[in-house]
């Protein structure tokens, strides 16, 4: 009786520990951003980050309303509050605006309360524009960890990372980032551009991109819009030679998925460096 009774406590014990390790993964998984959008319809969401610069931004609006294109910019505070005509312009166009983080550092970096000072400085310029709150947030570099999920998800943020990177930041040629973004595409995709001045071909790329995606059938739609399509969904596909929302979901690529955190293969290089005279901070 007493071995059974020793058997019981030691499965009630290994049952309850399984139960607690798997909601433990469970809550684990909701501090991990968003890389794209469950759904088989083909639309992808067309996304730009801008830190600096006044030279890129007005060539890419200029493209987007010449094709009748809305997108998603992910906007630095600091660039924000220098620049009220060119945020001013990119919501005149129909276009979205989201969050960029205030200082451009790697969140993970950081003490949580940093964290949260830096989601807050950039939202309360950003606010100033939309009257309203803003519902996405990239943060710096696509660098994070849990505690920044959580910090901006308090603040009333959904962190979005990207599924396909242009690499429009490394100026690898006009024909590589065209190649890269037809060839990664994929229903749900979340694409990283950048309207930042040190990229120098993202201009000339982006046209002949828009128009081989619609070739393609696929429909480019802010990151808003790609949001009410389908569940958002944290795991990376990046590097991993999937693509979701497919019926084979696999293509030729790199056989291993990226660890979770930080931002795998891409971090924490996915964004321009700065010119020299960047203002990365606030001045208040």
């Amino acid at each position: 009786m007493r071995r059974l009774w020793l058997l019981w406590l030691v499965g009630v014990a290994f049952l309850g520990g399984s139960l607690a390790l798997s909601r433990a993964r469970a809550a684990d998984r909701t501090a991990l951003p968003v890389y794209y959008i469950a759904t088989t319809q083909r639309v992808m969401a067309l996304t730009f980050d801008v830190s600096w610069g006044e030279t890129m931004l007005p060539k890419v609006l200029a493209i987007l309303a010449r094709e009748h294109q809305t997108a998603t910019f992910f906007l630095s505070g600091p660039w924000s509050g220098s620049h009220p005509d060119l945020v001013r312009a990119i919501l005149a166009g129909g276009n979205e605006i989201a969050s960029h983080g205030q200082q451009h550092v790697n969140l993970s970096d950081v003490a949580t309360n940093a964290i949260a000072n830096n989601i807050g400085a950039a939202d309360t310029i950003l606010r100033g524009y939309t009257g309203r709150p803003l519902q996405f947030f990239r943060p710096p570099n696509g660098d994070f960890d849990g505690r920044v999920v959580e910090v901006a998800r308090g603040l009333g943020y959904e962190t979005v990372i990207w599924s396909i990177d242009s690499r429009d930041w490394m100026n690898p040629g006009v024909s590589s980032i065209i190649s890269r973004v037809t060839r990664e595409a994929f229903p749900g995709a979340i694409i990283l551009f950048h309207a930042s001045d040190t990229c120098k071909q993202t201009d000339i790329a982006l046209p002949t991109v828009i128009s081989d995606l619609r070739a393609e059938g696929y429909r480019l739609v802010t990151l808003g819009e790609l949001w009410a399509m389908g569940p958002a969904m944290r795991d990376d596909p990046r590097g991993s030679g999937r693509k979701p929302n497919t019926a084979a979901g696999q293509v030729s690529g790199a056989s291993s998925t990226p660890a979770a955190g930080a931002t795998g293969p891409y971090s924490p290089s996915s964004c321009p460096s700065p010119p020299p005279n960047a203002v990365h901070t606030a001045t208040t």
